[in-house]
């Protein structure tokens, strides 16, 4: 039966206006440079575990899941037990990038049955008798209620999705117009991707569950359209260090008469942020690591001790830090440690029990492969930071750094680290 007009599904946004057009250049370009890097598979490894880590807890934290960041690291390795419902949504979480990843390897068609399935995985045993709002029955299932979202603070109306007898027919229909675009391949999948995660959570097709779920779809789309390689990218950090520039975005569209170009523009941005921090990372890792004309041929356990370090965005740490990443005993911390800084690729801080390594260079003791030192190096970020957020007496939003005419100090301190971790550094 042909989903009634009323009911089918549009996107309204201009094909493509100047901020759409600057961010998928500059998308491409990143994606250029990532598949271009000579990536050693330690370096993969490393990216793929701290992207994979970085997804189960953002996107939970953003929806209150306020467990700290190593449970996540938990529940990526299979460590934790599901034996409270916070637990249980981070275990759920790796259960659904594990479909995911089965998803992409078969090829599988995007359809609205995946997407319940997707949701089944994602709220697995959420479900309770006694809650009035998900119970067993919801998971995997379209709701059969009302869907309204309230602003937990303020207790306002933020979103009220549509009778809940027109969901099967939205949701048809959506993904109807998604599969007439990936199969004419006339339209970039980032913005499919941004009008798939938007039309998801205005139709709330779930009783519980649907901002996970339309960013789990997001990542299954890319990967499926072959614009994720490696699995090294998390966006959903984008999302959680300003979570009123999240829904706020979302909102617009309605706001905006149903028109998509602001959330767009929001939604590309963040994707932007996280190419280009995955392309930066691997460059520099790529230079640090790789041996080519390097003073040192890095042994396995350094590779992965600097790998890790590098990408958790350390500029300082202590032996006890380097052993635990590297896996290795003290001993053997030891002597990697005298070794790297023979070699200058390390630097020590300190002496006795308060000595720390540093990296000796922003790229690991050689320049950069384009030929220069970068211009935002930790040295820089930090004061430039420093400075900034004094004059706003207060840890600024996204937006304030934009519109102060410091966008790209706030970007690159997302890429060397993530927000919080300036945040916290700065005390904040």
């Amino acid at each position: 039966m042909a989903v009634p007009h009323r009911l089918r599904f549009s996107a309204n946004y201009r094909r493509y206006t100047p901020e759409m057009a600057a961010a998928l250049v500059r998308i491409s370009a990143s994606l250029g440079e990532i598949r271009g890097a000579r990536v050693l598979p330690a370096i993969a490894d490393q990216l793929r575990v701290s992207a994979r880590v970085g997804t189960v807890h953002y996107s939970n934290l953003i929806e209150g899941n306020e467990l700290p960041v190593i449970e996540a690291s938990r529940a990526a390795r299979g460590e934790l037990a599901p034996d409270t419902r916070a637990k249980m949504e981070l275990v759920n979480y790796v259960a659904a990038l594990d479909f995911i990843d089965d998803r992409v390897a078969d090829r599988a068609e995007l359809t609205p049955d995946l997407l319940k399935t997707l949701h089944g995985i994602t709220t697995r045993g959420l479900g309770r008798d006694d809650d009035p709002h998900f119970k067993p029955h919801h998971e995997g299932e379209w709701r059969d209620g009302v869907a309204v979202v309230v602003d937990r603070l303020t207790e306002q109306v933020m979103h009220e999705g549509p009778p809940h007898g027109e969901v099967p027919d939205r949701m048809e229909s959506m993904f109807e117009w998604l599969a007439a675009r990936v199969g004419r391949q006339d339209e970039p999948p980032y913005i499919l991707a941004g009008v798939m995660h938007y039309g998801i959570t205005d139709v709330h097709p779930f009783a519980d569950g649907n901002g996970r779920v339309a960013r789990l779809f997001q990542v299954l789309l890319l990967m499926l359209t072959g614009v994720l390689p490696g699995r090294m990218f998390s966006f959903e950090r984008y999302y959680a260090e300003d979570r009123g520039a999240y829904y706020g975005a979302l909102r617009s569209v309605r706001q905006r008469t149903l028109n998509m170009e602001s959330w767009l523009h929001y939604f590309l941005a963040g994707l932007v942020e996280e190419y280009e921090r995955v392309a930066a990372t691997v460059e520099d890792l790529s230079t640090l690591v790789s041996g080519d004309g390097a003073p040192l041929r890095l042994s396995a356990s350094q590779e992965r001790a600097l790998t890790t370090l590098r990408i958790e965005g350390r500029r300082e740490f202590t032996r006890r830090e380097y052993e635990k990443a590297a896996n290795v005993a003290r001993s053997a911390a030891g002597d990697d440690l005298r070794e790297l800084v023979q070699h200058d690729v390390l630097r020590v801080r300190g002496a006795g029990t308060g000595t720390r390594y540093a990296f000796a260079t922003a790229t690991g003791g050689r320049s950069s492969s384009r030929g220069r030192p970068p211009r935002w190096t930790e040295a820089v970020i930090e004061r430039e930071l420093r400075a900034f957020v004094a004059s706003q007496g207060a840890w600024p939003s996204r937006a304030e750094f934009h519109e102060a005419g410091v966008g790209p100090l706030y970007t690159a301190a997302s890429r060397r680290g993530g927000i919080g971790r300036w945040r916290k550094l700065l005390g904040y």
